[in-house]
């Protein structure tokens, strides 16, 4: 099957990432799941978000790149917010990814899309995603010939595939790994 670059959130590497990577990996698939926060795990956003501003994106997203670099060219690029947002960032420079997979993230592409397949997973009201955003990177996938999934949730929250967070959605977790297992597949 895939392999997969699974990027955890401002959370840290929560057991709920764990588990995701468990569910994929019970479907056949190789993921792999740095920890860019070297063992510091947060119980609540604010708290998570803090760690980030103090220790700095750029330095976070250099932490996860010796992991890019071992890599299969074709493997696939997911992340829960924070770690969505990398993923994003690192589709621009790897073309071959076999898709890119946002959960609780979205951000307009700054640049012309590299052509990956990209599936969009999140809550109908959340207070960290701009519909404006979903229709760009849409516009922008969809231009380059490839599919454009935006998988919405009904219900307002954040993190639902972090399973023991307070926003935590068993089913729609359950559906999220059922349809990256469908897009990996082909």
């Amino acid at each position: 099957m895939s392999q997969i670059l699974l990027l955890h959130s401002a959370l840290g590497l929560r057991p709920a990432v764990t588990s995701f990577a468990e569910a994929l990996e019970a479907r056949g698939h190789d993921v792999v799941v740095p920890d860019y926060y070297e063992g510091q795990v947060f119980a609540d956003e604010e708290a998570g978000i803090d760690y980030r501003d103090r220790t700095g994106a750029r330095e976070l997203f250099k932490r996860i790149l010796p992991t890019v670099e071992r890599l299969d060219d074709g493997a696939a690029l997911a992340g829960f917010s924070l770690g969505a947002a990398f993923a994003q960032t690192l589709s621009g420079t790897r073309p071959q990814a076999a898709g890119v997979i946002l959960m609780h993230s979205v951000a307009a592409p700054h640049s012309r899309w590299p052509g990956q397949p990209v599936q969009v997973h999140r809550y109908a009201q959340d207070h960290w995603i701009e519909e404006e955003d979903v229709a760009a990177l849409r516009a922008a996938v969809e231009a380059e010939g490839a599919s454009f999934s935006d998988f919405v949730v009904p219900g307002k929250g954040h993190l639902f595939t972090d399973t023991d967070g307070p926003d935590g959605d068993a089913d729609a977790t359950a559906l999220t790994i059922e349809r990256i297992d469908a897009l990996l597949r082909g």
